[in-house]
């Protein structure tokens, strides 16, 4: 067999042309193409009106958001609102479904074994079910407000293969 050998410097010389001629081919389009002429900017007739800025409503609207920063990490509920006792019935109950049917909707919930089905209205261990939505119920009492969330069912791993 008859090897052909390159020296280096010869190759690099024409690894570098190819490179200059791939530059050349990738800027041609742009080095072609006629500039377009540019037109005159027109500006808006004078009989055009400019509309009015609403006005804003006065500071003490948004006395609340002073008080009670949205983005703090000390922010504080509305007043009159106990809060103490929400964590402790969601702790409690947990959400399972929530099934509506025309204007009925009825939610379904566990407290560990038991399962309780309730309606809109009904008490339930001194809570009264205030509202039943897609995915959450809201409970409220003498001691506070609290909702209940539908949580994701957890997903299984698909068993290994044996190999």
């Amino acid at each position: 067999m008859i090897a052909m050998r390159v020296s280096v410097p010869r190759l690099n010389h024409l690894l570098g042309g190819a490179a200059a001629v791939c530059a050349v081919i990738a800027v041609w389009p742009w080095l072609s193409t006629p500039v377009p002429a540019t037109r005159p900017l027109t500006t808006a007739p004078a009989s055009t009106p400019v509309p009015a800025l609403a006005t804003l409503p006065p500071l003490a609207n948004f006395s609340a958001i002073v008080e009670r920063p949205l983005f703090s990490p000390s922010r504080r509920p509305p007043p009159g609102t106990n809060t103490a006792a929400a964590p402790l019935v969601a702790s409690h109950y947990r959400l399972l479904g929530v099934v509506a049917t025309g204007p009925k909707k009825r939610a379904f919930l566990a407290d560990g074994a038991r399962h309780l089905d309730v309606a809109e209205g009904e008490r339930l261990d001194g809570w009264t079910v205030k509202q039943i939505g897609a995915d959450s119920v809201s409970l409220s009492s003498s001691e506070g407000e609290a909702i209940l969330k539908l949580k994701p069912a957890a997903v299984a791993e698909p068993p290994a293969k044996p190999q």
